[in-house]
């Protein structure tokens, strides 16, 4: 069942970490900016070009998500963050811009958070030019949180530890993506191979990594660890469900995207893999007159999305959420047994049923 005033209060402290986090992203940015990396005054130029688009990039409104999971995974331990953790939560930002950039250029999104992606900056007029910026910015960011994550003044072997699960997670997240890619290729689109992306993607990414980060570095046993993962698991495919809900139903004020974008790109989505399964010929059909194809008309668009909503893959979608979503808050109970920082199991209850819930 979902806990109202728990999800409430879970956004409350979301927002107030979002906050703090990015007036530090704002003095990182700053300080990186002035370094004023470069061997010839042009190359000195474009660089800071870069990096001002990064800074405008990463401070674009966000959820912070993977920010807090840092934050309270380390606060399980009874410890409040210090500086060095919010170093930590830094770099898990950096990283997930560079991811951003890197997924936007795969596919050929113009927007993120209603601003222009990086390859639509870089393009001007030059398809190719923006789109290997796109790869290099992204690289460049992707090194820099990195780096961010080892500057912190933590416990080194605790550090490292967490650095490799970091850049495991961050390769896992690539195979899921490669996956993702790829299954257009395979055959039919199911249920399971649509939640093997997720599996693979947000709940490590979003989910998995953050929180293992934190809860290693403050030194938490397996035990802890463990059931992390199966709250990572749950609350992660919850989260990446209705993340598709909104790229497909929401509003593009609120998303800062297209709201036909995943239609027409044909994008893996549990959305599509159940009108598939669960509509019948003349939905199925309607579908994929608008499913992965960029010429599709208004009117094609938007019988494709009446189709989802006619098959019932729409309320399956949504009550699938639901469901992870009642089994990751169960998991987060269960840390109540464990001697663990009340404040941080309330927020893992709290924030996988206010992800549910969103509009953005």
């Amino acid at each position: 069942m979902v806990n109202n005033s728990l999800g409430g209060e879970a956004k409350k402290n979301l927002e107030v970490l979002i906050k703090k986090i990015d007036g530090k992203l704002v003095e990182y940015w700053d300080y990186e900016i002035e370094r004023k990396f470069g061997y010839e005054p042009s190359q000195k130029d474009l660089i800071r070009k870069v990096l001002l688009h990064a800074k405008e990039h990463n401070l674009r409104k966000a959820k912070r998500i993977r920010a807090s999971f840092v934050y309270y995974g380390y606060l399980l331990g009874g410890k409040i963050p210090n500086k060095e953790v919010w170093k930590v939560m830094e770099g898990i930002e950096l990283v997930h811009t560079a991811l951003l950039m890197h997924d936007d250029f795969m596919d050929e999104d113009k927007l993120r958070r209603g601003l222009p992606t990086t390859q639509e900056y870089f393009a001007e007029g030059d398809k190719h030019y923006g789109e290997s910026m796109a790869v290099n910015v992204g690289d460049v960011v992707l090194c820099l949180g990195f780096e961010r994550i080892l500057e912190c003044g933590l416990d080194r072997n605790k550090v490292l530890e967490a650095a490799k699960i970091l850049m495991r997670g961050i390769a896992n997240t690539a195979f899921g993506q490669i996956y993702d890619v790829t299954l257009p290729k395979l055959g039919e689109l199911t249920e399971e191979k649509v939640l093997a992306i997720h599996r693979a993607k947000t709940a490590i990414y979003t989910y998995q990594n953050p929180l293992l980060i934190g809860g290693i570095l403050a030194g938490l046993n397996n035990e802890v660890l463990e059931s992390l993962k199966e709250y990572s698991y749950k609350g992660g495919v919850a989260f990446q469900l209705q993340d598709d809900v909104l790229g497909m139903f929401g509003k593009t004020k609120k998303t800062g995207k297209s709201v036909d974008s995943d239609l027409l790109q044909g994008k893996s989505t549990l959305l599509i893999a159940k009108t598939l399964e669960l509509g019948n010929k003349k939905q199925k059909e309607t579908l994929l007159n608008a499913w992965g194809n960029k010429k599709a008309s208004v009117k094609e668009t938007i019988e494709a999305k009446q189709a989802i909503v006619d098959s019932g893959a729409l309320d399956y979608s949504v009550q699938k959420a639901k469901s992870l979503t009642s089994e990751a808050v169960d998991v987060a109970r269960g840390l109540e047994k464990l001697d663990l920082n009340q404040e941080a199991v309330d927020y893992l209850k709290g924030i996988a049923e206010y992800v549910v819930s969103r509009e953005v």
